[in-house]
């Protein structure tokens, strides 16, 4: 790993199957990056992939000394992130995801408003003309946000599941600590719970395109079961 004392920014990539979008995040991410003259790390933390993910990223590290490959067994994107965290040496955390469905050119925004806010969100729902979605896939997120998120659990943010934030190294690391669940509710569970802390939250537009791969029963069954859990666990603390 590098200093800690001259690493400013460590980027997380939760990478599972990404084999064929993995080379063009990192050379790109490098790229930003190089451009804003910041001092970095890229952890590309490959989770339980059944495609050869962890192979390119070993072959990415030899080509950029700033990638640094970590394997999981299970195919878990917040305890991928955890374990991101835990590695992490940069003043400030990101993670982004590997597709990058968020256009880059909003990165330079994202680490600025971080010298004045614990954690940084891009949103979707902010400027619904900077997104590109299909019908399906925004019913379903607008309903989860709406009712679920902002409705049942009190989330004063508009978009709760934006694969593109950073945060202050320790504020991540204290959060994830109370985050309990490890598949893709625990990535909306952060910010609600970061909202009850009383952290510093900034959510700003971004240019958004949607991912291809389908929602189906499994994913929404791992959203719905935890969210309600973490409804029942604040009633039971009123």
């Amino acid at each position: 790993m590098t200093n800690f004392n001259k690493t400013d920014l460590t980027i997380l990539l939760p990478a599972y199957n990404e084999e064929n979008n993995l080379e063009k995040c990192v050379s790109e991410t490098v790229t930003t990056i190089n451009s804003l003259n910041y001092s970095y790390e890229i952890i590309v933390i490959e989770n339980g992939s059944k495609d050869n993910t962890f192979k390119v990223a070993q072959q990415l590290s030899k080509k950029y000394p700033q990638v640094i490959p970590v394997h999981i067994d299970e195919a878990t994107v917040t305890g991928a992130i955890r374990k991101g965290f835990e590695l992490s040496q940069g003043k400030i955390v990101i993670n982004l995801d590997v597709d990058l469905s968020t256009n880059m050119s909003y990165f330079k925004q994202l680490v600025d408003y971080t010298k004045n806010f614990d954690i940084v969100t891009g949103s979707r729902y902010l400027d619904s003309t900077l997104v590109n979605r299909t019908r399906d896939r925004l019913f379903l997120s607008v309903v989860f946000n709406k009712i679920l998120v902002r409705g049942f659990l009190r989330s004063k943010l508009k978009d709760n599941n934006c694969g593109f934030r950073a945060f202050r190294r320790q504020v991540g690391i204290d959060l994830y600590k109370e985050v309990k669940d490890n598949y893709f509710f625990g990535l909306v569970e952060i910010m609600i719970r970061a909202q009850r802390d009383n952290y510093k939250i900034k959510e700003f537009p971004v240019e958004w395109h949607e991912n291809p791969r389908k929602i189906g029963i499994k994913r929404i069954i791992q959203f719905l079961t935890p969210a309600i859990g973490l409804w029942v666990e604040f009633l039971c603390k009123k």
